[in-house]
């Protein structure tokens, strides 16, 4: 693809912009110049302040006037399509695609929206000029232009494409404009999903749980990233920001038109429940741990369609790591468990004590005649922890601790995310499932099967036998697999 150098020429006097109703498109300037074999374009910044998406029909008219060309019979163009400025759009872009010869684009950009009458806004004419090198400059020069905004009685062309052109030098070829015909359809069939996919999600009770907890802190939601994955399903993910400027992203997973799940960690503790933070089995934990010389760190909420579980981190001086988790039904606390610092130290023992037996051996062995390349110690397996609670997990259930098994196999699960894409650190799901969507890795099994264990572990599902045996063999094959 032949590169091109897009300069901006010096803007005199005020930006291009239209307004109405609350939309506003707008440019820098009135005129941009490209070098010939570029592709003739320009931005466009938007500014939706109606508070919620808008469809309408974006028309774009084109005309190119080769250069030297008094302009009586100008190559032109005029398309139609549909479109949605989200509440979140800020910009969108007009091209006519590669320029083949020097000359002038003439461009035409207006937006329909609203019932009968239709609303209409439209940018004062903006112009691409086509020059041979990057040196050559234009006398055009930008011009203050007013706003221009009217009410129409016909719909538009409905989002159906149409051109009227005549076949002369520089005209934008029909093969490209047919690739853009079909890049700008796919566009609207995204945006159409994602309009589909964020209405379920505004009345979502997952979703609502999560921003009752967000909103009840003082965050306000700020950005939604929406991307769908086929017809009723895909991710989400929406950024919510503090008065101190801080930022938690909250995300999830779309299944069948409904949540799945939706999550948030943040470093700033206690972004959770009001029911949890009041809770006395809760606060009697807090005490515990403050007594051991933990503090809170971390906080996080996983809510799904059955139940949702906040996780409370704490750490100590030593780097330990200790975690408050707790269970909610209809928005009201059923059970809270701590999760007690995890010993990591006897691993350290274990290494320590391999090399002063590496070393006692190489001693009694005396030097070799023939040097041999040290061999240096081998780093310990992300899976080494999760297999071995994994053993104590079956070991658990073997003696009929079987809500605990549930409880020690999904920790053994966490902890092989953990360090294999993480710090180690002890982690809640919704965690878990950020690190993984953040490492590029497939989220999906591994949200499955958490939720199998927290359902028994937490929420009292019936446990059983076949159901546990399955959710060892998964995260095995999970672990060794890596």
């Amino acid at each position: 693809m032949r590169r091109f150098l897009l300069v901006l020429l010096v803007a005199i006097g005020c930006a291009t912009t239209v307004a109405a109703s609350g939309i506003t498109f707008s440019t820098g300037q009135s005129d941009y110049t490209v070098q010939v074999g570029g592709e003739a374009l320009f931005p466009i910044a938007v500014e939706n302040t109606l508070g919620t998406d808008t469809m309408g029909v974006l028309i774009r008219e084109v005309r190119f006037v080769p250069e030297g060309d008094d302009g009586s019979s100008p190559a032109g163009e005029s398309q139609s399509r549909k479109i949605t400025i989200f509440r979140d759009t800020t910009e969108i872009t007009a091209s006519a695609g590669p320029a083949a010869v020097p000359g002038t684009f003439f461009f035409n950009i207006a937006f329909e929206y609203g019932n009968a009458p239709r609303t209409r806004i439209a940018l004062p004419e903006i112009r691409v000029h086509v020059v041979s090198s990057a040196s050559e400059e234009t006398d055009q020069q930008n011009r203050q232009v007013s706003s221009v905004s009217s009410v129409s009685t016909q719909a538009g062309s409905g989002g159906a494409s149409s051109s009227s052109s005549s076949k002369q030098p520089g005209q934008i070829s029909q093969d490209m404009g047919s690739l853009q015909e079909q890049a700008a359809r796919e566009q609207d069939r995204m945006q159409t999903l994602r309009s589909a996919l964020l209405a379920g999600l505004e009345d979502d009770p997952v979703v609502k749980e999560i921003h009752a907890v967000l909103t009840s802190h003082g965050y306000t939601r700020a950005t939604m990233t929406i991307d769908p994955i086929g017809e009723d399903g895909g991710t989400f993910v929406f950024e919510y920001r503090g008065g101190t400027g801080d930022t938690v992203r909250a995300g999830g997973v779309v299944k069948n038109g409904t949540a799945a799940y939706a999550a948030y960690a943040t470093g700033t503790s206690l972004v959770v429940p009001d029911a949890v933070a009041t809770n006395d089995t809760y606060k009697q934990y807090a005490v515990e741990l403050a007594d051991a010389g933990f503090f809170p760190a971390a906080s996080s909420m996983n809510a799904t369609p059955g139940a949702a579980f906040v996780g409370v981190g704490f750490t100590d001086g030593e780097n330990r790591t200790a975690r408050i988790i707790a269970t909610l039904i209809g928005g009201e606390v059923q059970r809270v468990d701590l999760e007690e610092p995890f010993d990591f130290m006897w691993l350290a023992g274990v290494g320590t004590l391999c090399i002063i037996l590496a070393i006692a051996y190489l001693v009694r062995r005396g030097a070799p005649k023939t040097p041999e390349p040290l061999a240096l110690p081998v780093p310990c397996d992300p899976s080494s922890v999760a297999l071995q609670l994994l053993d104590e997990a079956r070991r658990q259930f073997d003696r009929g601790d079987r809500k605990e098994a549930y409880g020690t196999a999904g920790r053994a699960l966490r902890s092989y995310v953990s360090s294999a894409y993480g710090t180690g650190a002890e982690l809640a799901d919704g965690e878990v499932l950020r690190l993984l969507e953040e490492s590029d890795r497939e989220a999906g099994m591994v949200s499955s099967i958490l939720e199998q264990c927290a359902a028994v572990s937490y929420a009292g599902s019936p446990p059983r036998d076949e159901g546990f045996q399955a959710v060892i063999r998964t995260i095995e094959a999970i672990v060794r697999q890596g």
